[in-house]
């Protein structure tokens, strides 16, 4: 039988995970990367399949990878998906459709060209939060030893 110290380990682990997804919202917010929203509302803490003891935190798209490009930029040399850009001119500016279409794709042919630079949000949360994380939980883990449980 699980110690109850043990649950709380991974208790803590979840609501650990959760202070770094909000700090990484907040992050995203101060580096004024917030427009459409749909990055900051990608931000969970999921349950990893098959192993209770683990948690993924992170910022989960369509496989597109918008998060890494937002936090570590973009190299120069490929055209990024255009249809968000317009969607972005959109939504920053309340274009029509016409002038966002014609800006979004004049924006992905710059960023092929030269790239984005960093703007990051989830490294920073996490460097903010980890360590007091691991040392709840290892607290935790250790309180269960101490008592005997396994």
């Amino acid at each position: 039988v699980m110690g109850s110290n043990l649950e709380a380990a991974r208790q803590g682990l979840q609501a650990g995970a959760l202070e770094i997804i909000n700090e990484a919202k907040k992050n995203l917010r101060a580096n004024e990367s917030v427009v459409t929203g749909q990055l900051r509302a990608s931000g969970r803490v999921q349950a990893v399949q098959d192993d209770p003891d683990a948690v993924d935190a992170g910022f989960f798209s369509d496989g597109k990878g918008y998060a890494a490009y937002v936090e570590y930029g973009r190299k120069a040399g490929k055209m990024p998906p255009v249809e968000f850009i317009i969607q972005w001119f959109r939504k920053k500016y309340g274009m029509p459709e016409q002038e966002a279409r014609a800006r979004g794709w004049a924006s992905a042919r710059a960023i092929a060209r030269k790239g984005t630079r960093p703007h990051p949000f989830f490294a920073p949360a996490v460097e903010k939060h980890g360590k007091a994380i691991i040392e709840a939980i290892k607290k935790a883990i250790a309180k269960d030893i101490s008592n005997g449980n396994k």
